[in-house]
């Protein structure tokens, strides 16, 4: 199946913004695909708080706001409603913000989750990918 609405969580937009190595570039790929429209790129919308907290420990408050103005160019945001909260809830997760993402995905009709961590989702109803297990999809599906 091909993955062409993705919910990209938080650690691969800090990757993307801060240039992390080694995972920047898969990162910024994937960013690059939702821009160009061969993705539909979705980040749940807890995740600007975040990500605004994260990079305003080394950045400039007119750099962060920078940032976050570009990624909200670049993708679409999965609402966080009272319904995600109570699915997320109702799983009972051991990482709560794992479990938000997820039901996020879910409720934004995402065909997966693009996660570093993809082992830390137990993904019944939606599968969750590594950067590189996303990648080699989309690239496979262009041919």
């Amino acid at each position: 199946m091909t993955s062409n609405r993705v919910l990209i969580d938080t650690d691969i937009c800090i990757d993307a913004i801060q240039k992390r190595k080694p995972f920047d570039v898969q990162a910024q790929i994937i960013f690059d695909y939702s821009e160009k429209g061969i993705i539909e790129g979705f980040v749940a919308a807890h995740s600007f708080d975040t990500i605004f907290y994260i990079l305003s420990q080394t950045a400039s408050q007119q750099n962060v706001y920078q940032a976050i103005n570009g990624l909200r160019r670049t993708v679409d945001i999965a609402n966080v409603s009272r319904e995600v909260i109570d699915q997320a809830l109702k799983i009972k997760w051991p990482d709560f913000e794992d479990a938000i993402h997820y039901q996020a995905a879910l409720a934004a009709g995402c065909d997966a989750l693009v996660t570093r961590n993809p082992g830390d989702f137990k993904s019944d109803d939606l599968p969750v990918l590594s950067p590189q297990q996303f990648l080699s999809e989309i690239r496979e599906s262009e041919g």
